[in-house]
Parts: structure tokens; C-alpha cells; sequence
């Protein structure tokens, strides 16, 4: 189990936290699920220098820390306007960001369950 820490309070030590228990193995699958969903909606851009920076990374992160092949990468139903309009550009933008916020939790998952 995954036990998360947080206070409710700012400036707090968590002397007073709530702890939560999370099923490790739900956790890495969720996050699974989310790096396939990013993959496949930046594949739907069709944008090469999304496909040979931040598509090759997710693959190595799925191949390198999760063991799947391009060949185990089944495709998401993503759908995509492919207009070069600013109304793309600025969805995009919004996606980059969610992801961007994605790692940061990814990253401390990972960093908490090698930790113990």
C-alpha cells in the first residue's frame, strides 16, 4: 500500500495528517493508462517535433520502467482537429501543461515507492 501524507493546514509539519492508503499496483496502472493517453493524443497532433521529443520519451519511460514494447501499445481513441489554427496551438498548450503537472506526481510516486 502507498501511504500518502498531506496537511490540511499551510506552513504545517503534518503533525496533524490525514494518511491515506493506496494500492500501489492500482497507482502504477493509473499512471500507465495516463502516459498512453498523452502518447496517443500527441500522436493525433502530427507535429514531428512532438513525435521525436515528447513522444519518443514516453515510449522509452513505457519500454525502461514499465516493460512495454511499441508492439504491447495498443492506440487510444483520440481524435484530433489537424488545423495549424491558434485554437489547436492553445489546446495543445493546455495538454503540454496537464502533462507537465502529470510527471511532477509520476515522478514523486516513483521516488516514494523506491525510497522504501
Amino acid at each position: 500500500m502507498l501511504r500518502i501524507m498531506f496537511s490540511t493546514q499551510q506552513n504545517s509539519n503534518c503533525a496533524h495528517s490525514a494518511v491515506l492508503n493506496i494500492d500501489e499496483n492500482e497507482c502504477i496502472q493509473r499512471i500507465l493508462e495516463d502516459l498512453h493517453y498523452y502518447r496517443e493524443t500527441f500522436r493525433a497532433y502530427a507535429n514531428p517535433e512532438l513525435t521525436k521529443s515528447v513522444v519518443r520519451r514516453i515510449d522509452d519511460l513505457l519500454q525502461n520502467c514499465f516493460s512495454v514494447s511499441a508492439l504491447d501499445i495498443s492506440p487510444a481513441k483520440v481524435s484530433m482537429d489537424h488545423q495549424k489554427s491558434f485554437q489547436e496551438r492553445l489546446q495543445l498548450c493546455k495538454v503540454l501543461k496537464g502533462f507537465n503537472l502529470r510527471t511532477i506526481t509520476i515522478n514523486r510516486v516513483f521516488n516514494y515507492i523506491l525510497s522504501k
